[in-house]
């Protein structure tokens, strides 16, 4: 439970930070030269983003929220999935140049293919394909609150390590664009490939914890949750 308030704590920090300005008409990225569906798609962009990680909380509260795991999940995947489009269409105007359009257009895609398998997975009644499905496109989706720590440091570091600032105010936000979801997501991976503590396993019988899983399993499926 603490972990997940300390998570929780982090996602509303990074909202109450980032939206104001794009509901009051503003923005924290240049729009000067954009494309007139830029800043629209944009805003639509960020604000079905936030949904999408608010919905993300309860699926990894899953054993307190584990009654509104269909419903949460129903709401993310109908906001990740115009998400990682809208992702891929502002990836291709970006101004911060071509890593950066090339990071925005992949990780939307794999966003995009992540939370599709998700949904394959479920409906084809696979429970444990459909976690690790959607936790890599949750990993996408929280992926930008580490950018935006990433962000200032490697600025900071940079700047004292003496690189121009028309260097940093160029490259600097496509040098910490890729490798901020790429992190996320490999910590994502580490997490679904660790090895389970002993502890854990002797809490109960392998024959206690099979028929558990089954029943688990079988209700999940039954509701076809997403």
């Amino acid at each position: 439970m603490k972990k997940l308030l300390a998570g929780a704590l982090i996602v509303l920090v990074f909202l109450a930070y980032s939206l104001p300005p794009y509901l009051t008409g503003g923005s924290r990225v240049p729009i000067e030269n954009a494309p007139n569906w830029y800043y629209g798609l944009l805003v639509g962009h960020i604000l079905l983003g936030s949904v999408a990680m608010l919905a993300g909380l309860v699926q990894l509260g899953r054993r307190w929220f584990a009654r509104y795991h269909w419903i949460a999940g129903r709401i993310y995947v109908a906001c990740a999935l115009p998400v990682g489009l809208a992702a891929i269409a502002i990836g291709t105007v970006t101004p911060f140049g071509p890593v950066n359009a090339v990071s925005n257009v992949t990780l939307g895609s794999l966003m995009l293919l992540f939370t599709a398998l998700g949904v394959r997975a479920i409906v084809g009644r696979d429970v444990a394909a459909h976690r690790r499905w959607m936790l890599r496109s949750a990993a996408l989706m929280y992926s930008v609150i580490i950018n935006r720590i990433l962000g200032p440091i490697a600025f900071l570091v940079l700047g004292a390590a003496g690189v121009p600032e028309s260097f940093l105010d160029a490259w600097g936000p496509a040098i910490v664009a890729l490798p901020s979801w790429l992190i996320a997501l490999a910590f994502c991976e580490w997490w679904l490939r660790r090895p389970i503590r002993r502890g854990r396993a002797r809490t109960s019988s392998p024959a206690a914890r099979s028929s558990r899983d089954r029943g688990i399993s079988a209700a999940t499926a039954a509701r076809t949750d997403v």
